[in-house]
């Protein structure tokens, strides 16, 4: 799409032709006409009943744009957002779920088939640290259906009445990826690292106690033989034997018997 003016000048573009742009962005003219044109455009190409992308639409939300140009040029754009979802499996259970969501994805008819579409979305893959299977998809139109399935194998879905599609691999190794995630997470990996070394200290103050009472209690037993006077040893051994004598004595008066 051609514009009059350079993209660079309503918008920050980076080494790789690439723009994001959030709910947040400062408005200009210029950038309002970017935005109004390409979503115009998107959604005849799509043959929807009403256009989905404006700055109506974008502005003071939690959306992201995604914008690929060249000088004058807008050559496509990705719209992503987050949005709560209901989706029922084969079973009818149903499942709440707030899924980032592809909300509209154009490139331009004069530039399609030269990888456009794969660079934006890559790109925002790459930011918004996700894969294909954990998004979920607006109305996706035949061209997007076939992207997802030529070049990440996307295919599988149960159709919803909210026409969002929501493939299967969504669902699966679920716990895995909030292990992974967590893992990942500076604090927990913060903890694990804590976690050990407070073991090993615990574990060696529990040896220390236990040296110093064993030692405590051999002092003091020393101390016991010291101080106890020798008549008091052999008085306590007399008697021991005195006991001997007598069990033993009883012991023989019984068999005579």
């Amino acid at each position: 799409m051609q514009f009059n003016f350079l993209i660079s000048k309503c918008m920050s573009v980076n080494e790789n032709g690439m723009s994001i742009l959030n709910g947040a962005q400062q408005r200009n003219p210029q950038l309002d006409e970017v935005i109004t044109t390409m979503g115009e455009a998107s959604a005849k190409a799509q043959n929807l009943k009403q256009v989905i992308t404006s700055p109506l639409r974008f502005y003071q939300s939690d959306q992201k744009l995604y914008i690929k140009s060249e000088g004058k040029q807008c050559l496509g754009m990705l719209k992503v957002g987050r949005k709560n979802l209901f989706h029922r499996d084969l079973s009818g259970l149903v499942k709440e779920i707030q899924p980032l969501c592809v909300l509209d994805f154009y490139v331009h008819e004069s530039v399609q088939r030269k990888g456009i579409g794969k660079e934006l979305f890559e790109e925002m893959l790459r930011c918004e640290i996700i894969c294909p299977e954990k998004l979920a998809y607006d109305r996706p139109s035949p061209k997007l259906l076939g992207f997802l399935k030529k070049h990440y194998h996307l295919q599988n879905y149960i159709p919803q009445n909210n026409n969002f599609v929501i493939f299967s691999q969504y669902f699966e190794n679920r716990q895995q990826q909030i292990l992974n995630n967590q893992l990942a997470s500076p604090q927990s990996t913060q903890y694990q690292q804590s976690s050990t070394p407070l073991k090993v200290e615990q574990l060696g103050s529990l040896m220390s106690q236990m040296t110093i009472q064993s030692t405590q209690s051999k002092n003091q037993q020393q101390k016991e033989s010291k101080t106890q006077a020798p008549w008091a040893t052999d008085q306590k051994q007399q008697q021991n034997m005195y006991q001997t004598t007598t069990g033993l004595m009883s012991a023989q008066i019984q068999k005579k018997r």
